[in-house]
């Protein structure tokens, strides 16, 4: 019997994708496969590549070797450290937008300002329809009290959502999220995460760099774990989770049920 992913077309594939910065081998031939709809957990310790990964998957960093691939269409191939563009990347930035864990708002701009400025400035999407949805997106977080306000009068739940917004502001068809609660008090966490369980429930694709574990095993289809630079695991990410199969994996869940115990 076919898996959901097997189900559906690929939302990204990337293949034996390698990154070094100097001497330090960040990313060692990582094979990895999202299919449209789907929701992957991305789990590891710090320093095992998983930042540097959702970099190089959004454009913001270079890859050494490997393809990147969006829906079924190449989009990046490098061999020899020669990135080669096969397809118009301002076209396959449209696939997807990106949450960042530090929020990235402009802090001189209003909130309705810091979510229409992309679809306006870079999709040239006229500015009453971009107004329109940018607050019907803000009153479905609710943030519509907010839209005349600035970043810093907001608390960090609050920001994050905005940000939230603003990647969503520009319809794009899967979403990233580079560890989006690592900057909240755990208080404002759980209106972060009611978000994404939300757009799960409505099947956005989403890649989630996350050290929420109970939350990754509630809402995401599979999981991967990353160390050193490859991926040591991956299935379904409730088994991988609760169940792990490998040593390395066991280990880091285990020191890293032990560290919110303690909190």
């Amino acid at each position: 019997m076919e898996s959901k992913s097997e189900l559906r077309p690929p939302a990204l594939e990337i293949r034996g994708m390698t990154k070094a910065f100097g001497e330090n081998q960040v990313l060692c031939g990582i094979d990895i496969d999202v299919a449209e709809g789907e929701v992957l957990a991305v789990l590891g310790p710090s320093g095992s590549g998983k930042s540097t990964l959702l970099r190089i998957a959004t454009f913001l960093e270079t890859m050494d070797e490997g393809t990147l691939s969006y829906f079924g269409e190449t989009a990046l191939e490098c061999r020899s450290g020669r990135n080669v563009c096969t397809a118009d990347l301002s076209q396959v930035r449209a696939n997807f937008g990106l949450v960042f864990q530090n929020f990235n708002l402009f802090p001189h701009w209003t909130v309705l300002r810091n979510v229409m400025d992309a679809p306006i400035h870079v999709q040239k999407r006229g500015r009453e329809e971009v107004r329109e949805a940018a607050l019907e997106l803000l009153g479905r977080l609710d943030l519509a009290e907010k839209a005349g306000q600035y970043p810093g009068q907001l608390s960090g739940g609050q920001q994050q959502r905005v940000a939230i917004a603003r990647a969503l502001a520009l319809r794009p068809r899967m979403l990233y999220f580079d560890e989006p609660t690592s900057s909240l008090d755990p208080e404002l966490t759980g209106e972060i995460l009611q978000v994404i369980r939300q757009l799960a429930a409505e099947r956005m694709t989403m890649v989630i760099v996350t050290h929420e574990m109970a939350f990754a095993a509630e809402v995401a289809d599979r999981a991967v774990f990353m160390d050193g630079g490859v991926v040591l695991e991956s299935g379904p990410a409730r088994q991988l989770i609760e169940h792990p199969s490998g040593a390395r994996t066991r280990q880091f869940l285990a020191k890293l049920r032990r560290e919110t115990a303690e909190d």
